[in-house]
């Protein structure tokens, strides 16, 4: 009876030390996991083709902004690794990226992809890296050496033109 007792004891013991390892294990699998690189552009053809390429490999989120039709309101979207997008207000961006806790948030752009005064209020508190070059293809370089994304180039490039022959190509039919 002595060894039974003990040993269901043991047992009972070993199960909550389980349960309970589990449970941390649970609490901190359910805290908000950092993203590592946020990248932020305007809602334009190469940019957008850019950030998208490269969260196609790093499965991190992307802001987009857009300005309204006729030069209105600007709009903010929010496309999450698993390429649901979601409009946000602008007024929240902060809040967006205080929430996600990015190590680094690449904007690609100038001041037509993204605001002067958005990138000024995420260099408060982040490292931010501004990719404007006029030529995307340095942009596409700079950003997969950053990313460590050899091929992003390359990549970058052979979607652009293709988009270009099919836009030839329908321009002609």
């Amino acid at each position: 009876m002595k060894k039974t007792a003990s040993t269901l004891f043991a047992l009972l013991l070993l199960c909550s030390l389980m349960l309970g390892g589990t449970s941390c294990t649970l609490f901190r699998k359910s805290s908000r996991a950092r993203v590592k690189t946020l990248v932020v552009t305007g809602n334009f053809l190469q940019p957008r083709l850019l950030a998208e390429l490269a969260q196609e490999r790093t499965k991190q989120p992307i802001f987009l902004f857009q300005p309204e039709a006729g030069g209105g309101a600007l709009r903010f979207h929010f496309l999450h690794a698993n390429k649901m997008s979601e409009e946000i207000s602008v007024s929240k961006l902060m809040d967006v990226v205080s929430y996600l806790n990015p190590r680094t948030i690449i904007v690609l752009g100038d001041e037509n992809c993204v605001p002067a005064a958005s990138v000024e209020e995420m260099r408060k508190g982040y490292s931010v890296m501004v990719l404007n070059s006029e030529d995307w293809e340095k942009n596409a370089q700079t950003l997969g050496g950053y990313l460590e994304l050899p091929k992003l180039q390359r990549e970058f490039r052979e979607m652009k033109q293709r988009y270009d022959e099919n836009v030839l190509n329908s321009a002609q039919n």
